[in-house]
């Protein structure tokens, strides 16, 4: 693990509390270990993946955003097929403790009416402990082709033990698709969802493409609830409808953290949402339906031409 004199230096540098510092840390062992399983990323280069591809905010933050992006306190994953994955995970974590002086454990496993899995991790080392929760969405088609992601540079990288992990997961881009849906269905939730769209509205992105995936991960997240429609979701990005407490702690200090001024950022940066082509509309109109399957491969076809022309 690395020396407790480093992560209090992690902690500072980032204007985070130790913990979260040490739990970002932890993270970056336990995908390690998961890759030296062979369940996520590559075990060398030209190695074909794991079938369990790196998604949601930690991978934003680890892969995209970098030390601008806020901490995650969990490992979201996608199965690319249905294999009873958590069995696999829970051997892997069980033959590996310790990992470089961390224990892991699994005392709990849950799962949703999708059939998606949940388990808690816990962890402890010499100088700490906690917990974060690990996720397997059991969604088998993703719009885009999975991508490597490389891991972005964090000062506590040159005193870990090993080379960072090659890592391979969903596309930035579809990861963002999917952070509206999450903000669409979670209004008067978290605001986790809205600040990693604050962040990704400070990068310079592709908007046909964002709004062409928004449209079809509609149309395939079958879901009760809230359906999408992008004029309905801007008018509620309000800072009244999100509980800004979920990220204290999370952001570093020196970043934003006014409420009000993220969530107009958002409406104004993701405005380009509402302008929908007719295809488009006729794809929202039919989310519940799902009748238009042929009209939908052929705009997943041109969201993954367009993902392979962006610059990156």
């Amino acid at each position: 693990m690395v020396p407790l004199a480093i992560v209090r230096q992690y902690a500072v540098g980032q204007q985070i509390a130790y913990e979260v510092a040490d739990q970002e840390i932890v993270l970056h062992y336990a995908l390690r270990l998961l890759n030296e399983a062979g369940l996520v990323g590559r075990s060398e280069p030209g190695a074909a993946p794991g079938a369990l591809l790196f998604k949601g905010g930690t991978a934003l933050r680890k892969c995209v955003f970098g030390s601008a992006g806020r901490f995650s306190q969990d490992v979201d994953l996608d199965a690319t097929h249905e294999n009873g994955f958590e069995a696999e995970i829970e051997r892997a974590f069980a033959e590996r403790t310790p990992f470089h002086g961390i224990a892991f454990s699994i005392p709990q496993f849950r799962y949703s009416q999708e059939g998606n899995f949940s388990g808690t991790i816990e962890y402890e080392h010499e100088h700490s402990g906690g917990r974060f929760e690990l996720q397997i969405s059991y969604r088998l088609d993703p719009i885009l082709d999975s991508r490597d992601l490389a891991l972005q540079e964090q000062s506590y990288f040159r005193r870990v033990e090993f080379e960072p992990p090659l890592l391979h997961g969903l596309d930035p881009y579809e990861m963002v698709g999917e952070k509206i849906m999450a903000c669409n269905r979670r209004l008067g939730g978290s605001a986790k969802d809205v600040y990693d769209l604050y962040l990704w509205a400070g990068r310079p992105f592709d908007e046909a493409l964002v709004r062409l995936l928004a449209v079809l991960k509609a149309w395939t997240d079958r879901r009760a609830g809230r359906p999408y429609r992008p004029n309905e979701f801007l008018d509620q990005i309000e800072q009244r409808r999100f509980r800004w407490e979920d990220i204290g702690g999370l952001v570093p200090r020196r970043l934003e953290s006014d409420p009000e001024r993220i969530c107009a950022t958002v409406r104004a940066r993701f405005s380009f949402l509402a302008v929908c082509s007719e295809e488009e509309r006729a794809i929202l109109d039919d989310q519940a339906a799902h009748r238009e399957r042929r009209l939908f491969d052929r705009l997943r076809m041109e969201a993954r031409q367009a993902a392979g022309d962006v610059p990156r």
